[in-house]
């Protein structure tokens, strides 16, 4: 068993590592709720979004259309109903720049939908470093106890085995989350931008040459 001198002095030694690690657990923390809110708000359904956009625009009500885009309270809401109904600049320009015009308001959206991400991922491949250098500083601290007490048996090197355990399990805990949540997030922006491109290109194709 560690006395409390012996917790305190294997606290000591791994605190510099710990607060590192600490700080980046709240951090991804704080990101991964936040970034999945934002895609939450972000994400829709391409097919039901569609489906009624089509009627609406068969039935020649391109008026209720635009209004229906404009009440989806979503990005793509906002880019087709730009869409449908163009500024007069835009839309005597052609389709060429009625492609080019949604391409630019999609990768808008799609900017602010990465934002931190790439941070998350950072933290997820750092992290498990970080723990191993908690690690490797945990081992040193073991073997200069030895040096230090030869022959004092199993407890002269606990501390440091145990400032080596802790800070690899910690540096495990912070990155594995951060590392599922990045590859999550990252497929759902691109299954986003896929379906946000797929309806600006179809609505150009039903409205944009009229």
């Amino acid at each position: 068993m560690f006395d409390l001198a012996s917790v305190k002095q294997m606290w000591a030694n791994a605190w510099p590592v710990i607060s590192v690690l600490l700080t980046c657990s709240v951090f991804s923390g704080a990101i991964i709720l936040e970034r999945w809110y934002t895609l939450a708000r972000a994400d829709f359904n391409r097919e039901r979004l569609m489906d009624k956009l089509r009627k609406m625009l068969a039935e020649r009500r391109r008026d209720a259309a635009v209004a229906y885009c404009e009440n989806v309270r979503k990005p793509i809401g906002q880019i087709l109903s730009i869409l449908m109904e163009p500024p007069v600049q835009d839309r005597a320009a052609g389709r060429d720049h009625l492609e080019r015009l949604g391409l630019r308001m999609i990768r808008t959206e799609v900017a602010d939908l990465v934002q931190y991400v790439t941070a998350l991922g950072t933290i997820g491949s750092v992290a498990p470093f970080i723990g191993l250098f908690g690690t490797v500083v945990g081992i040193i601290h073991a073997f200069k106890a030895i040096s230090e007490n030869a022959g004092g048996g199993p407890a002269v090197v606990a501390n440091g085995i145990a400032e080596a355990l802790i800070t690899t399990a910690l540096g495990l805990f912070v990155a594995i989350p951060a590392v599922i949540a990045y590859n999550a997030f990252t497929r759902r922006i691109e299954r986003i931008t896929e379906d946000m491109e797929l309806c600006a290109e179809e609505i150009i194709d039903l409205t944009g040459s009229r």
